[in-house]
């Protein structure tokens, strides 16, 4: 996904529509409370609903949420606390505004928080009901652009649904799309999570290059895990039982085969981490997931006085505020004189 954060006019507005979920996709049947336990699908595009928040101007945290003023209880609160514990600066040079932005997301709370209420906008499934967040999806967006991408399989479950079931298990219709939510890199993790309240049957849904986002550290949860957008269009892949009392799991992609040949060749393209000092040969050897080299540790200057960059690279004795120290000789280098292409076996996916 490209970076949205050109400045533009606001979209002109569009007539109300209805973005109506069929009940198949909505697994209510028993109440789950885990981050990843809401499976998050559905069988008309999400992204229709939000169609020109792209176009709104960056602003504030503060601007970005004025709607809510009055609706929200404790908004100024929250968006100050976000400010204050978001993970910023950061290495993957998201502002403060966006980073606590996402921080807002990331704390799913119970009560009136941002996340919940913008939760219950969705699920009005009504644009009118998503134009007020224009704004703060606008900033959203833009601070998850700057993220890495996770080409790993992440995971959602719930308890047992017939429908969804049905749904999951048909061909080719109805189609399906990704709906804004969390999910995990750790099947085991989202299990372990619903057995702990129930030894039900189960159904888990594994999504693969559905343009997640690894949002790891962005919010006050420890947990690896992962941002998904809405309006990814999916492709049903194979189904496999998954133990003894007959949960399910499904797998989803959100790629033809064409846009993998192309993530492919991009692959082959990236700069990897190589220390700089030639004698000491120590080297990320590439394969990974994006934004995940190896083989140094990432120095971040978080002066909260604001004195400015204090750490000189080795290479060209310029003073950064983010530095790679090289595990092996420990020297201190900029992103500019640390990364460089490698050659990259070609891994199948």
């Amino acid at each position: 996904m490209g970076c949205c954060c050109s400045k533009a006019e606001v979209a002109p507005s569009h007539s109300e529509q209805k973005y109506i979920v069929p009940k198949a996709a909505e697994p209510e049947k028993v109440e789950t409370n885990g981050r990843y336990n809401k499976i998050g699908i559905s069988t008309t595009d999400p992204s229709l609903l939000i169609e020109g928040y792209e176009k709104e101007s960056l602003c504030s945290l503060e601007e970005a949420l004025k709607p809510f003023d009055g609706k929200i209880s404790r908004l100024n609160e929250q968006i100050r606390d976000a400010k204050s514990k978001c993970y910023y600066p950061n290495e993957h040079h998201l502002t403060q505004d966006e980073s606590a932005a996402l921080y807002l997301y990331l704390s799913q709370e119970k009560g009136d928080t941002v996340y919940n209420s913008l939760e219950q906008s969705w699920n009005k499934n009504n644009r009118a009901e998503m134009i007020p967040w224009f704004k703060y999806l606008k900033l959203l967006k833009c601070g998850l652009d700057k993220l890495p991408k996770a080409r790993y399989e992440v995971w959602q479950g719930n308890y047992h649904d017939k429908d969804l079931e049905k749904l999951l298990q048909s061909n080719s219709k109805p189609e399906l799309f990704t709906k804004m939510g969390l999910t995990s890199p750790s099947f085991q993790e989202v299990k372990k999570n619903l057995q702990q309240q129930s030894n039900s049957k189960m159904l888990f849904v594994g999504f693969k290059y559905a343009q997640g986002k690894d949002v790891t550290g962005y919010g006050p949860s420890n947990q690896k895990e992962t941002f998904v957008w809405p309006g990814i269009k999916l492709t049903r892949g194979k189904q496999v039982d998954s133990d003894k009392v007959g949960s399910m799991i499904f797998h989803l992609n959100g790629k033809t085969r064409s846009q993998l040949e192309e993530e492919m060749e991009d692959k082959l393209k990236e700069k990897h981490y190589v220390c700089p000092d030639d004698d000491c040969l120590n080297s990320c050897r590439g394969n990974h997931p994006n934004g995940h080299c190896y083989g140094f540790e990432r120095l971040l200057h978080k002066c909260s006085h604001h004195c400015g960059p204090v750490n000189q690279c080795v290479i060209c004795k310029k003073e950064y505020a983010d530095l790679c120290e090289c595990k092996k000789c420990h020297k201190k280098s900029c992103d500019q004189c640390s990364y460089k292409m490698i050659k990259i076996e070609p891994r199948v996916q």
